[in-house]
């Protein structure tokens, strides 16, 4: 997935830094968790994870890749007709044939999946080539198969023949796919102008990885700030959003595809997409995080993560943050000192720099021209660790959800 800030080349160096704290296990949150990325990198180390993003499009996947130690089974959606009439077909046979162990039944639903002939629903109304909105995000081919893919997967789920493990499943599968081939050159704050080639191949349904036989993890979509006051852990993973973007509104499309099974009324909810790109409100899934000031709804991102290092019910607390994001570096510290009472923060003992090549997502359709910092080469940036060790408390009651 296209995701602004995704942390999987640092991965080694995040795991060097808490190793190098003595921090080799336990329970850890990644309380804004993106493509689950960080989560699912330690659940393969042994952690018992919990993952957590306010986007519902991210918090589906993050189901799907943390708390899932095998694959669904879907054994009341393969009794359905058009589905026991698929599985005698040579096609059905070949994908679970190339299936890796235990993932048959998921390969085969599928497959079937990818053979329905598109129609005309929502998403080719409103964000496809030729829909009655003018928005080019997607072929006409593909805008359509998203349609009908969704709605055979909301017409099993209304017949209760999908469990919650195999609903979710099946539309990371979708939105995986969704994403490969939307016309965007990096999200979908705006649509390209021209088909690109990538957005010209046919959509297909991929069998999603599974860390089979690593241990079960919870996943939570809800406000980080909320979360950490209720929710204890032995390590807790802060990487928040660092500039003014909302991710809400970048990834919209992606949020509208996460959510439309559980709307009722869709008459009502397409009516209010509105604008040029074809936003929603999502007043709900706004971040302070991408706010320098506060307003009398919203703190600022200074007073946002103040609270919420001092909230935290952690041993051990880890963040990365962009040096191109709001806070400063001086900020951050401040407030990791202030969240234990301490005079200053030691940044030399608990502080690292990891310098990196800046991912260009738009490399191949614009000429986006990007800041050289100082004592930088071009295109390079750097990602600030800290390390904040909070005792726990003794007599403190431990909980782990």
């Amino acid at each position: 997935m296209r995701l602004i800030g995704n942390k999987t080349k640092l991965l080694p160096e995040i795991e060097g830094f808490l190793a190098g704290r003595g921090v080799t296990g336990g329970t850890l949150l990644d309380v804004f968790g993106g493509t689950g990325s960080v989560a699912r990198h330690f659940r393969r180390r042994g952690f018992r994870v919990r993952g957590n993003d306010l986007l519902r499009s991210s918090a589906l996947r993050q189901r799907t890749y943390l708390t899932l130690s095998a694959y669904p089974a879907f054994r009341r959606a393969r009794g359905r007709p058009e589905l026991r009439h698929f599985r005698a077909s040579a096609v059905a046979k070949q994908a679970r044939r190339a299936a890796p162990t235990g993932a048959g039944a998921l390969a085969e639903v599928l497959c079937y999946l990818d053979q329905l002939e598109p129609i005309q629903g929502l998403f080719a109304r409103q964000y496809a080539q030729g829909g009655s909105a003018e928005r080019l995000y997607f072929s006409a081919e593909n805008g359509g198969r998203i349609d009908a893919i969704h709605g055979q997967i909301v017409a099993w789920l209304r017949a209760g023949v999908l469990s919650d493990d195999e609903l979710a499943v099946l539309l990371t599968s979708l939105l995986e796919a969704a994403d490969r081939v939307a016309n965007i050159s990096g999200t979908y704050g705006a649509f390209l102008k021209k088909l690109q080639s990538s957005a010209c191949e046919p959509l297909r349904l991929r069998l999603p990885k599974l860390d089979v036989g690593a241990p079960a993890g919870r996943v939570y979509n809800e406000d980080a700030n909320q979360l950490v006051k209720r929710l204890s852990v032995d390590v807790l993973y802060i990487d928040p959003p660092y500039n003014g973007r909302q991710y809400a509104k970048n990834y919209h499309v992606l949020e509208v595809l996460a959510e439309l099974h559980r709307i009722e009324d869709l008459d009502a909810y397409e009516a209010e997409i509105y604008g040029k790109t074809g936003l929603r409100k999502f007043e709900d899934r706004l971040s302070s995080y991408c706010r320098k000031r506060s307003t009398r709804e919203r703190p600022s991102c200074a007073e946002a993560f103040r609270d919420l290092v001092a909230s935290a019910k952690a041993e051990h607390v880890v963040i990365s943050y962009s040096e191109e994001g709001i806070l400063s570096r001086e900020q951050i510290g401040a407030a990791l000192a202030e969240a234990i009472g301490a005079s200053g923060y030691d940044f030399e003992r608990d502080h690292a720099e990891v310098r990196y090549r800046r991912f260009r997502s738009d490399s191949d359709t614009e000429d986006r021209r990007y800041r050289q910092l100082e004592g930088r080469a071009r295109d390079e940036v750097a990602e600030w660790l800290f390390y904040l060790h909070k005792p726990r408390k003794r007599g403190a009651a431990r909980r782990v959800a």
